[in-house]
């Protein structure tokens, strides 16, 4: 490999990457940062003579210092998230990540789905002492519903049971909810890392 040619270039990328990382933590900068240099030098050592063009070829597929920066930040995130149970902090996490793709806008398109629900059994466990002609679970030929305004449509069922069951229901579906984000979190992170 020519170190003439090629060295000034990875050291000017890596002191960038350096730059966009200086936030996080030293070991953890200097172990990507090995993790990368060790990849361009086995890119560069296939080359039987490294010129410039190779160089730029080589980092160039690697990612500006941002998007790895980026990327790592992201990575390592979820990676913390994806263990807890708070559903605010993976909805946290669901947010930065749907900002970078396709996976997380769908992964946070569940979530909320889950969640809006949960929230609607808790809010009508709250509303039932407060009118309670109007709220419970009412089948009709439209179908089930929680809730309905002026006059409910159908015939109330589990009307004594229903606030303990809605908040049952409520829970149920904010651990699944949880639960399910956490798991597509690591089995997205794991396939990213073999891609």
């Amino acid at each position: 490999m020519n170190t003439t040619v090629c060295n000034p270039m990875i050291e000017d990328y890596f002191s960038q990457l350096e730059a966009k990382m200086s936030d996080l933590p030293q070991a953890d900068r200097q172990e990507l940062a090995r993790e990368l240099r060790a990849h361009v030098l086995d890119r560069l050592d296939q080359a039987t003579v490294a010129t410039e063009a190779d160089c730029r070829v080589v980092l160039k597929a690697l990612g500006t210092p941002e998007e790895i920066a980026r990327q790592y930040r992201l990575e390592r995130i979820m990676s913390r998230s994806a263990w807890r149970i708070s559903p605010l902090s993976v909805l946290r996490t669901l947010l930065r990540w749907t900002i970078t793709g396709v996976q997380g806008y769908a992964v946070f398109t569940v979530a909320l789905i889950g969640y809006v629900l949960s929230a609607s059994f808790y809010l009508a466990a709250l509303l039932k002492p407060f009118f309670p002609h109007n709220v419970g679970f009412f089948i009709s030929s439209r179908g089930l519903n929680l809730a309905a305004w002026p006059q409910p449509h159908g015939v109330a069922v589990l009307d004594a049971y229903f606030i303990p069951l809605s908040v049952l229901l409520g829970y149920l579906f904010t651990l699944g909810t949880t639960v399910l984000i956490r798991s597509l979190m690591r089995r997205f992170a794991t396939l990213k890392q073999r891609v």
